[in-house]
């Protein structure tokens, strides 16, 4: 299943595993495009009750704060059990490790979050979450 919304394509790799990609012709995230890609990924951690795992494209751009707290500041579904944030620009890596700084402040219980250079590292990574979980 794949979902095209105003800043993201979503989709689920598995039916445990949702993507968050940003399109391509998205030069700037905004608060409203990250708002409104948190409820679609809430409402497909809704679909059933088994734990998922989230895989997110980070682009090489400027994220303004607004759009960082969004993100940072939302607490994870139930469902969830571990974030793969995915890559391959030095400056985008730093401003994911900026992100997970600034959610460890807001968000008391998180979640396993690491950070990748590729898909498939990501997808290995959160299937050894998933076989930890129901």
């Amino acid at each position: 299943m794949e979902l095209e919304i105003k800043e993201f394509t979503i989709r689920f790799l598995e039916e445990r595993i949702i993507v968050l990609a940003q399109q391509e012709n998205v030069v700037r995230m905004t608060k409203e495009g990250a708002e409104e890609c948190l409820e679609k990924m809430f409402e497909l951690c809704e679909i059933n009750d088994k734990t998922k795992a989230i895989i997110f494209h980070v682009k090489s751009l400027y994220i303004k704060k607004d759009v960082l707290r969004a993100f940072s500041e939302t607490e994870n579904h139930k469902t969830m059990a571990g974030v793969a944030m995915i890559s391959t620009s030095f400056i985008a890596k730093n401003v994911a490790n900026i992100l997970l700084k600034m959610r460890a402040r807001f968000v008391e219980e998180d979640i396993p979050t690491e950070i990748f250079g590729t898909e498939a590292e990501a997808i290995k990574w959160v299937r050894t979450i998933l076989d930890s979980t129901p």
